[in-house]
This record gives structure tokens, C-alpha cells and sequence, in this order.
């Protein structure tokens, strides 16, 4: 019977406080900071299609009439 492979996790190592602090603005620091520009573009378009969304309800009400 075939089996999964274990994970290795038990193989870490501690970081240094400079290591930390070098992978923070290298790496999770940028990360976040285009995270934010991504949420805020995404909440404007999903801003905008419930607008038109009502939009396109308006117009088919007010054209049945």
C-alpha cells in the first residue's frame, strides 16, 4: 500500500533578530505594501459593479414602463 510522504517540520532553525529583521523588509514588507494597492483597486471594482449592477435594474424598470 503506497503512503504519503511525511513532512519534515521538525527541521527548523531559529532566526537571528537580524535575519528576522532582513526578512521583514525584504521580503513580508513589500508583500504588504502591494497587498494594500490590491485590496484597495479591488473594493473600487467591487464598488463599482453593484452600481451598475442598480444601474442596469433602473434602466430595465423604467424601459418596461
Amino acid at each position: 500500500m503506497a503512503r504519503q510522504l511525511e513532512l519534515q517540520l521538525n527541521k527548523t532553525e531559529e532566526a537571528s533578530p537580524e535575519e528576522a529583521q532582513e526578512w521583514y523588509e525584504n521580503h513580508l514588507k513589500p508583500l504588504g505594501d502591494g497587498q494594500l494597492k490590491f485590496i484597495a483597486v479591488m473594493s473600487i471594482l467591487q464598488i463599482s459593479s453593484v452600481g451598475l449592477m442598480l444601474l442596469a435594474f433602473w434602466v430595465i424598470d423604467h424601459a418596461i414602463e
